[in-house]
This record gives C-alpha cells, sequence and structure tokens, in this order.
C-alpha cells in the first residue's frame, strides 16, 4: 500500500486546474462564435488578444530581442 504522497496530489490539483482552465475558455469561445458575428478585421484583434492574454507575446519578443543582441555583437 502507498502512502499519501502531496506530489502527486499537486500534480492532479494541477491537471485538473488546467482542463478547467481550457473548458472554460473553450465555452466561452463557442458561445461568441456561435453567438457573434465578427467580422474580417476583427477576428485577428481577437487572436492578437488572445496570444497576449495568455503571455506568449512578451517571451517571444525577449527571445527576439536576445537574438538580434547577440547577431549584433557577433558581427562587430
Amino acid at each position: 500500500m502507498t502512502g499519501y504522497s502531496p506530489l502527486r496530489a499537486r500534480t492532479w490539483m494541477l491537471a485538473v486546474g488546467v482542463m478547467i482552465l481550457i473548458a472554460g475558455h473553450g465555452i466561452i469561445l463557442y458561445y461568441f462564435a456561435s453567438h457573434v458575428t465578427l467580422s474580417a478585421a476583427v477576428v485577428p484583434g481577437a487572436i492578437i488578444l488572445m496570444i497576449k492574454h495568455h503571455g506568449a507575446l512578451g517571451s517571444v519578443y525577449a527571445l527576439f530581442r536576445r537574438r538580434t543582441r547577440r547577431n549584433a555583437s557577433l558581427d562587430e
């Protein structure tokens, strides 16, 4: 018999939390997609807003800045 493992419980709670977060975003996206007609100009804006909401844009920007600095120092 195995005992209680806080690490295993934390892992399960994290997995359940991620699934709830993804499901919640999916439900909201489904609601808006089925009840709102979006123009072609609004769709790219919504996609950019979702990327910014999840913080992916900041990490991509930081990666780009690191690469340009490294390439600039190699050129000199």
